[in-house]
């Protein structure tokens, strides 16, 4: 259950290049973001740490004003 100060978001994801279908959760604390995956039929999983916006938002990708929670939305 997330907390007055964390933000998730879950679900089924696909990628175009592969036919694998992905559950996914994306998880933000004190405004940094959390990525996780399964690959839902090998049950393989890779999640990365809680990570700044900097690590995730470029001047290429960026909405102004926007927040780690909106991103993660």
């Amino acid at each position: 259950m997330a907390t007055q100060d964390e933000t998730k978001a879950e679900g089924v994801t696909t990628f175009h290049s592969r036919a694998v279908s992905y559950r996914y959760l994306l998880s933000v604390k004190r405004d940094k973001l959390m990525i996780w995956l399964e690959d839902r039929s090998s049950k393989r999983q890779w999640q990365t740490a809680y990570m700044p916006k900097d690590d995730y938002v470029t001047t290429a990708n960026a909405f102004v004003d926007a927040t780690s929670a909106d991103y993660a939305s």
